[in-house]
């Protein structure tokens, strides 16, 4: 396989999971809850990224030939209280994006990945009309600040997920269990997208701005007409109807893990009547992911090529402690990227999730998606050698093939 010119490699994280000691936000205050977190973990120092362990896992990262990463910005560091500033906070990042840049890293930076500061969950979370104006004032200081270190600006992570587990459901702040609540706070983060476009473009003129959606492949697990009927439901709220929403953008995020079957099922309003089946899962326990499916990553990005706007895999992988199935799902869906590519999708990029294990939200640290293992108590790295391997050997080659 062959990719196009410029085509680049990388890992991705987020802030909250890796930078450890997020105590401004409202994931953190969600954490402490009872039986909130799955294992009854905390984020705690995460992976100790804040307090200078970055660099050495993006030094390794670019020493296996990866040529990008992506990263998010935690919002409650840099805006600490409504309107003001933490230059501090701007600072380390700047050090971070700088050290990213000696290495070879361009970087694709997201704005939010899922947390907000506690005092804008007190306004009511994305259940307040005015957080896209304060979005944008927050895109604008970063795009000033940051200037010409950020390569691609992403606005937010997900944000049918985030609708689904939050606002629509209870396991994510702030918990609302409504679907109303839900179809609310996805038309306030679209509101906010927009915002945020047009405040980076007023600060960089030649900024390239998008926004990263999960859009999982979603079949019929019956030939009903019920079970089709809530399938392309699913579909549409998770991509046709955010990909509407959401635009303008100048480049969009592709993160796909897997393939979801799926069933009427009358008890299940906050999924929109459809129960998942599946036959296997692509975890390593019974958590719901999704089936493995490289061709589902192959369909969507094809599905996506119309919008003519240039497409990264932003997010993809597996949460796999002993390395037995993120060798194969790592090179099956790299191939079935290069396929996407070969039928006419614009794919530029590949980011594989994550570089590090890290807290994985409601998961706590019960899954394991690095190439780089952690030990949250200790520290502690090692190298995952036959996925960490492989990735290295693609990496690599098609940087020579080039």
């Amino acid at each position: 396989m062959r990719f196009p010119p410029g085509f680049v490699w990388g890992t991705a994280t987020s802030s909250h999971q890796v930078e450890g000691g997020n105590d401004n936000n409202d994931w953190w205050d969600w954490e402490q809850g009872e039986e909130r977190i799955r294992d009854g973990t905390r984020s705690g120092e995460a992976c100790g990224w804040w307090a200078g362990r970055a660099e050495d896992d993006l030094a390794e990262a670019a020493r296996r030939g990866q040529t990008a990463h992506r990263l998010s910005l935690e919002w409650s560091r840099l805006e600490p209280r409504e309107g003001k500033w933490n230059d501090e906070a701007f600072a380390r990042y700047t050090r971070l994006l700088d050290a990213m840049r000696e290495l070879g890293l361009a970087a694709m930076v997201t704005l939010n990945h899922f947390t907000l500061p506690r005092w804008v969950a007190r306004r009511g979370s994305w259940l307040d009309p005015s957080l896209s104006r304060l979005f944008a004032r927050y895109a604008s200081e970063c795009a000033r600040r940051f200037d010409d270190r950020v390569k691609w600006w992403a606005t937010l992570n997900e944000p049918s997920v985030l609708a689904f587990m939050g606002y629509a459901g209870r396991r994510w702040p702030p918990g609302r269990g409504s679907m109303p609540a839900a179809f609310r706070a996805l038309r306030h983060m679209a509101r906010a997208h927009r915002g945020a476009h047009r405040a980076i473009h007023r600060v960089l003129a030649p900024a390239s701005v998008g926004v990263v959606m999960n859009w999982p492949r979603f079949e019929a697990s019956r030939s009903s007409l019920l079970d089709r009927a809530v399938t392309r439901a699913q579909d549409a709220l998770f991509g046709a109807l955010p990909l509407r929403a959401f635009q303008p953008f100048d480049w969009l995020g592709l993160n796909y893990y897997g393939r979801y079957r799926v069933r009427f099922d009358a008890r299940a309003p906050e999924m929109l009547f459809g129960r998942h089946v599946q036959a296997s899962s692509i975890r390593t326990d019974e958590t719901d992911w999704g089936e493995i499916a490289p061709e589902g990553l192959e369909e969507q990005l094809v599905r996506l090529a119309h919008l003519g706007v240039p497409l990264y895999v932003t997010e993809n992988g597996v949460s796999d402690e002993d390395d037995r199935i993120r060798p194969d799902y790592l090179v099956g869906h790299v191939a079935a990227v290069h396929r996407a590519i070969e039928r006419g999708a614009d794919v530029r990029g590949y980011f594989h999730w994550s570089l590090i294990d890290n807290f994985e939200w409601a998961e706590g640290w019960s899954v394991r998606f690095g190439l780089i293992a952690v030990n949250p108590h200790t520290q502690e790295r090692r190298v995952r050698s036959k996925s960490a391997g492989i990735y290295q050997q693609i990496c690599m080659q098609d940087s020579v093939a080039k």
